[in-house]
């Protein structure tokens, strides 16, 4: 879609929640057999069906999605280009974050505290997502996606960019 094509943002939110539900289990549905979710959920002893238990929604955020206190959240703006298979990734990103929060001895480093790309709970999540995005649109699409991520946390160090690069293409 084009820009010009986009959904309105008041148009996405006005959606009934039966339908936005229908999205959410939707992509459920397709992670549960996933290779990626399912290397997940054997780390933590778990069954790929436990995705059906995680509370999922859409909201009012500022970032893609996040997880809070073991509620995964994604933003309405995921709507916007009419395509949210294509948004998938950000499933398997949380859900990770999702199984962090639940699964610990203690609580998680938040996003907000420290560098939030050295965060290594954030590391390991968009590990998970990277190769996700690998396995499904490919190799490059996947270093595409790092490169952009890289760019849109402002890393302009070489050192350090190399080195997050070498962490999240790790599994890939």
């Amino acid at each position: 879609m084009t820009n010009q094509e986009k959904i309105p943002l008041e148009i996405i939110k006005k959606l009934p929640i039966k339908s936005l539900m229908r999205l959410i289990n939707y992509a459920k549905h397709k992670i549960k057999n996933d290779e990626v979710w399912i290397k997940i959920c054997q780390e933590y002893n778990e069954s790929p069906d436990i995705i059906d238990l995680i509370p999922t929604c859409f909201g009012d955020l500022e970032v893609s999605a996040k997880t809070d206190h073991g509620v995964v959240i994604l933003n309405y703006q995921l709507l916007c280009d009419g395509d949210f298979t294509d948004d998938h990734s950000y499933l398997i990103h949380e859900y990770r974050h999702w199984f962090q929060q639940t699964h610990a001895d203690k609580p998680t480093q938040s996003a907000d505290d420290g560098e939030y790309l050295q965060n290594p709970f954030e590391q390991e999540a968009f590990q998970d997502q990277v190769e996700f995005i690998a396995n499904h649109k490919g190799k490059e699409e996947a270093e595409n996606y790092v490169k952009d991520l890289l760019e849109h946390h402002e890393v302009t160090n070489k050192k350090k960019k190399d080195e997050l690069e070498n962490i999240f293409l790790e599994k890939i």
